[in-house]
């Protein structure tokens, strides 16, 4: 007589629960990693897009005062999208725009390039901590 058992036994029932649980683990881990990543980068283009709103709002006072701003309080900024607050936001001697310690929707953003969290855009790089203009003058 034959026997035709087709019915799986305890073991491989729990082997193969076992591979799939690590599968799972390992894709969950890798897929809350990438969205933590994703998160990051909104913010820090969240971040970019404020800058550059403030570059343009300089522009437009420029245009119609003749001067540039001195403070970035003066200035009639329009931005929808996260609430961004920053610690330090200033305008710089050669009209360029510094901004640290910012946060998108309450969460502190690092930027992983700059450890220190400090954004500028205009003719400025950082070095070192300090702000040294294209011509290597400390600002």
């Amino acid at each position: 007589m034959k026997n035709n058992n087709k019915a799986f036994t305890l073991i491989e029932l729990i082997a193969t629960t076992v591979i799939i649980s690590i599968v799972l683990l390992i894709t969950t881990v890798l897929i809350l990693s990438l969205i933590r990543s994703v998160k990051k980068q909104a913010n820090m283009r969240s971040i970019d897009n404020y800058g550059r709103i403030v570059e343009t709002a300089m522009a437009e006072y420029q245009s119609q005062y003749l001067k540039y701003p001195t403070s970035i309080d003066e200035l009639e900024i329009e931005y929808v999208g996260s609430v961004i607050e920053c610690e330090t936001r200033r305008i710089n001697p050669d009209y360029s725009i510094y901004l640290s310690e910012c946060k998108v929707n309450g969460k502190e953003v690092h930027d992983s390039a700059s450890e220190d969290g400090w954004y500028h855009y205009g003719k400025l790089i950082l070095t070192d901590k300090e702000y040294v203009d294209i011509f290597g003058k400390n600002i």
